[in-house]
């Protein structure tokens, strides 16, 4: 159920979970501490108060069977050209478009979820969409997390063994004080509120006018590599364990 002021919103998740992936074959539904990985989003999401429904775009039988089972619809298979490697963005609009057919209105406001971050939670996603509806400008909002590496302090290898400051000429100053530096974040691959205008209009899921929601470090592991899969179940099993004590 909607409540607050997306209630006005026709506002839908959209859960991306193909089935291929390269360094971890069906990474979506791989078993993270005994659930499949791609529960954890769904969980997330149909816990958000501002999703009206949470779908699942994927190519896979079994990904459609184990997303029903956690309680997500998955009322269409992606056709062949979206089930290998293509614009995030391209599935997202087969998504809304397939549900405007079907229930013969628009759509306002499209969330994408990527399960590869299962410790996202209902509040991530409710901050995005919520930070979207409050400022007009704003065509998409993408959780984020704040940037430890800085582009300040990175150089350009070259040949030679000859290392090149890719900003500025020299680190000097304040310029070497993390603090002094200005406050950067970059998108944690979890949730993306886009407006039906962006999506179709620009063709993006991150627009030039933007806002974002930051979360923690511990809540931003993006499963990529299986270390990632060991890590956030250490994650989970610390995050478990403190909530006993």
């Amino acid at each position: 159920m909607v409540n607050g002021p997306a209630e006005k919103q026709n506002i839908i998740g959209i859960i991306t979970a193909r089935g291929g992936s390269v360094r971890i074959p069906l990474k979506n539904i791989i078993p993270l501490n005994g659930k499949p990985l791609v529960t954890y989003m769904i969980k997330s999401a149909l816990g958000a108060r501002s999703l009206r429904r949470v779908i699942v775009s994927t190519d896979h039988p079994e990904i459609r069977r184990i997303a029903i089972d956690a309680g997500a619809e998955v009322p269409f298979l992606r056709p062949p050209k979206l089930s290998e490697d293509c614009p995030s963005e391209w599935v997202i609009q087969h998504a809304v478009e397939f549900v405007e057919k079907e229930e013969g209105r628009k759509i306002d406001i499209a969330v994408m979820l990527q399960p590869t971050t299962p410790l996202c939670l209902a509040a991530d996603i409710d901050a995005c969409v919520d930070i979207l509806l409050e400022h007009d400008e704003f065509e998409t909002v993408f959780s984020a997390v704040p940037v430890r590496e800085r582009p300040e302090w990175m150089f350009s290898l070259e040949s030679g063994s000859r290392a090149r400051l890719l900003i500025n000429n020299e680190i000097k100053g304040e310029t070497g004080i993390s603090q002094c530096l200005p406050r950067l974040v970059m998108p944690n691959g979890a949730v993306y509120a886009i407006r039906r205008k962006a999506l179709f209009g620009e063709g993006v899921q991150i627009s030039k006018n933007t806002g974002a929601h930051v979360m923690p470090f511990e809540r931003s592991i993006d499963i990529d590599e299986p270390i990632d899969m060991e890590f956030a179940e250490f994650l989970i099993g610390h995050a478990k364990l403190s909530a006993g004590k």
